[in-house]
């Protein structure tokens, strides 16, 4: 059977990828896992401390309820048999890294942020980090190019009345 993570946070490029990984893997005899990170840097220096702070049981009910939503959105699509939910604390590259190890995925479906070279600089790139490290094949969705056009057209705007 073709295992394939898919790594979801909740953001619209993460509903693109979930609705592409859907019309991927409708009808297709599939164990999907859709996976959520809870974001968890850490900050080195007199004293290694969190870079997030969470109140960690709201985030777990709202990571839950996402993985729920979205498994039933793959199901309802033909997605399936085996839809799996997984929720982890910490890095989002690496822990997608190692889960899709874990499991022997042959497929890791997950979402671009568009970032630009500076904002990759300075916050990293999950998707780059994964693609680059990866065992498997990874399908990166970007965001759709009428989103993109919405966003330059708006910033072009914002210009444009500038004084």
């Amino acid at each position: 059977m073709f295992k394939v993570l898919v790594a979801v946070d909740g953001s619209p490029i993460a509903k693109q990828t979930l609705e592409f990984a859907r019309d991927l893997l409708a009808g297709k005899e599939t164990a999907v896992t859709v996976f959520h990170v809870i974001p968890q840097h850490m900050i080195y220096g007199r004293a290694v401390v969190p870079a997030e702070v969470y109140d960690m049981p709201t985030e777990r009910a709202a990571s839950t309820a996402l993985l729920e939503q979205n498994a039933q959105y793959l199901q309802e699509g033909g997605v399936g048999p085996t839809i799996e939910r997984h929720i982890a604390v910490g890095d989002p590259a690496d822990l997608i890294l190692t889960a899709a190890s874990d499991q022997d995925a042959d497929l890791i479906i997950l979402g671009s942020r568009g970032l630009n070279a500076a904002q990759r600089f300075l916050v990293g790139s999950t998707s780059t980090k994964v693609t680059t490290h990866a065992q498997c094949a990874v399908l990166v969705v970007h965001p759709k190019e009428s989103a993109a056009a919405t966003s330059a057209s708006d910033t072009a705007a914002s210009w444009a009345t500038t004084d």
